[in-house]
């Protein structure tokens, strides 16, 4: 576990979403509730909206009540209404939603778990990304985040590939941002992977090329990236392969994760976000982090900050202690430091990813967490991504934040 990581539906939904706003420092930041919410004291919000953004936390199974049902297939039900409650308290649906993680901590409940969705998630699917995991919140066996935007979306599927029934679309184009499912090693025509691990990588991310292209960009064009593998130890060879697709220096923000399971049986998936306009990209690196082959600490697209997963390391250093909360801070530290450089600060995060080496830190992480935010906490999906037990690293975070229209 480490990081080199349509229209609105009525006024009336709207109403409900924002008759329980809590605002932040900008007008335009609001935190989104569902109509049946109640406070749970932890540091997250059900959704941040900036403007016609939607960021959605991870939702578990369980409902508003705490209850969660027994069955598995119930389970991803209520998972899903609850992704959508919240979506819905923001005047959206799923037919909104751009971007998707599902999280499972059982790949056998991928067919059941797929099934449901297909079942429900409507005729304008997002992106979509699925991963088996090693360990959720409260005893939760799925989660699910989005992003979702309150505007038209257009699916983007390169001319040469085949499309059927309940397959997620390459990629969704909403105004001038890109969200691509996760990419995989496997040849669309045959269903193999390439066998060696680089071969994979290259097929992968020619995949990514051609979604790209489809949508009259390139690799260039890319802002954020997650590349998921289900083994850690090949990470020199994805990172030899992946320098080679992007200019020194300016390469995406990136958070590398290790996971248990990856679909179709490979090795490498890579899902990100790209923009349009190269005019507003700006890789953002503090000063005391060197320029990087393969990771921007940031990449700055118009007023959103996406920034590489960072863990507890000093710059120069790495990781000088094993103790969880110290390296929390050094972590939060090294996202200030992103942050600053693009002149945001902790206030400006609307998204957020934790990933926890153990889940028994969970309430420790929260406690320490909670202290970096002073108005309303960003959307946050927590996660024990593998079963690493071999790197120094306790915890890693990943941020994406919108510059406040006050600065």
């Amino acid at each position: 576990m480490t990081c080199r990581c349509t229209p609105l539906l009525s006024v009336g939904l709207l109403i409900v979403g924002i008759s329980s706003l809590a605002l932040s420092g900008s007008s335009e930041r609001k935190v989104i509730n569902p109509q049946n919410f109640k406070p749970h004291n932890r540091p997250y919000s059900s959704a941040i909206l900036v403007r016609d953004t939607l960021y959605v936390s991870g939702q578990g199974s369980r409902d508003a009540e705490g209850n969660q049902p027994e069955e598995f297939e119930a389970q991803v039900k209520q998972c899903l209404q609850n992704v959508r409650d919240i979506l819905q308290g923001g005047g959206m649906d799923f037919e909104n939603t751009v971007w998707m993680n599902v999280y499972l901590t059982d790949w056998n409940n991928y067919a059941t778990m797929n099934k449901v969705y297909w079942k429900t998630i409507g005729k304008n699917p997002p992106a979509r990304t699925v991963l088996g995991i090693a360990d959720l919140p409260a005893e939760n066996k799925i989660e699910i985040n989005c992003i979702a935007v309150a505007k038209n979306k257009k699916v983007i599927w390169p001319a040469e590939w085949a499309k059927r029934p309940n397959l997620d679309p390459p990629a969704i184009l909403t105004d001038d941002l890109l969200y691509l499912s996760g990419q995989g090693s496997q040849d669309g025509a045959t269903g193999r992977h390439p066998e060696n691990f680089r071969d994979q990588v290259k097929q992968a991310l020619a995949k990514v090329g051609l979604i790209l292209q489809a949508a009259k960009m390139s690799h260039t064009n890319l802002v954020w990236v997650n590349p998921y593998v289900d083994n850690f130890k090949q990470y020199e060879e994805l990172n030899q392969v992946y320098a080679s697709y992007f200019e020194f220096g300016n390469t995406p923000g990136r958070g590398t994760i290790e996971v248990v399971h990856l679909p179709e049986q490979g090795h490498i998936v890579f899902s990100g976000i790209a923009g349009r306009d190269p005019s507003k990209r700006k890789a953002v690196k503090p000063r005391n982090m060197l320029p990087s082959p393969t990771a921007s600490p940031g990449i700055l697209y118009g007023d959103t900050l996406y920034l590489s997963a960072k863990s507890g390391f000093i710059p120069g250093q790495g990781i000088v202690t094993p103790d969880f909360e110290l390296q929390l801070r050094q972590t939060m530290r090294n996202l200030l430091d992103g942050l600053e450089e693009a002149e945001m600060d902790f206030s400006d995060v609307v998204w957020s990813t934790v990933y926890l080496k153990e889940m028994k830190d969970y309430d420790k992480m929260n406690n320490l967490y909670r202290t970096f935010f002073k108005d309303s906490f960003p959307a946050r999906t927590t996660l024990r991504q593998s079963f690493d037990k071999e790197t120094k690293t306790e915890e890693q975070v990943s941020f994406i934040a919108v510059k406040s229209a006050k600065r």
